[in-house]
């Protein structure tokens, strides 16, 4: 009976969690869509080049399509069980890029510098769509939970292994407000999500840390600057490494 009542507990966990993303994303991309029509109707009045206006209806493109990708998604996690959700080898800087893209939308009237720094160049993790959903949570926390008039965001991207096995580690480190050493091992608990007095961050990450220890990974959060949580943040990501699609087809040929 226990283990019946434990995996009717898991369902409605991971079904709140989803549908909090789901909501989360969907709420985001609408934001975007908006952001970007305002944006184009400011250039119509400045009767700016056409060229600069359909970047802006590229983007509109581009977040519709994410959008339906984003309920395809939600509908097959809706049906599958953890153990069967479907991934695929993605690749980590292209889908960090649209990310980055997305959120500059986002915010048009934030003053954002956001580095990516790697002696990498394609790498490739098992994920799926969710993945882009992952990174631009973690970059708008670092917005949101941010004083400075610069928000400043180092995402760090290396390889290493644990085991024999190798992992992508992706950091972000940022020069917001930090978060308090007590409260680093309680915003990616699912726990979190019942706290009313939580400002939003913990309910946000609690999802992110599921989707990641659905792709095998895991996530943590540490002081940008050693010894002082008032200097900003670093969430670590680790996922990890596959190769990519053309050499997992050549591996099976020989």
């Amino acid at each position: 009976m226990q283990d019946v009542e434990n995996v009717y507990q898991d369902a409605y966990y991971r079904t709140t969690c989803f549908k909090g993303l789901f909501i989360h994303d969907i709420s985001n991309l609408f934001q975007i869509i908006s952001n970007s029509i305002e944006l184009c109707e400011s250039l119509l009045k400045d009767e700016v080049k056409t060229g600069d206006i359909m970047d802006f209806f590229q983007m509109i493109v581009q977040q519709l399509n994410r959008g339906k990708k984003l309920i395809r998604s939600f509908r097959n996690l809706s049906e599958l069980g953890e153990n069967e959700m479907p991934l695929a080898p993605m690749e980590v800087f292209s889908t960090l890029k649209s990310s980055i893209n997305s959120t500059h939308i986002n915010f048009p009237k934030k003053d954002i510098d956001i580095k990516v720094i790697s002696d990498y160049g394609n790498l490739y993790i098992m994920a799926n769509e969710l993945l882009s959903e992952v990174f631009q949570n973690i970059i708008t926390n670092s917005i949101i939970y941010n004083k400075n008039k610069v928000v400043q965001i180092e995402v760090i991207i290396s390889v290493f292994d644990i085991h024999y096995k190798n992992y992508v580690k992706i950091e972000f480190k940022d020069n917001g407000i930090g978060i308090d050493d007590a409260r680093k091992e309680i915003i990616f608990q699912e726990t979190h999500l019942k706290n009313r007095h939580s400002k939003g961050m913990g309910i946000g990450l609690s999802l992110v840390a599921k989707l990641i220890e659905l792709y095998g990974g895991n996530i943590w959060v540490e002081n940008r600057i050693k010894g002082d949580s008032s200097k900003g943040s670093n969430f670590i990501i680790i996922i990890p490494l596959v190769k990519k699609k053309r050499e997992m087809s050549d591996d099976r040929c020989l």
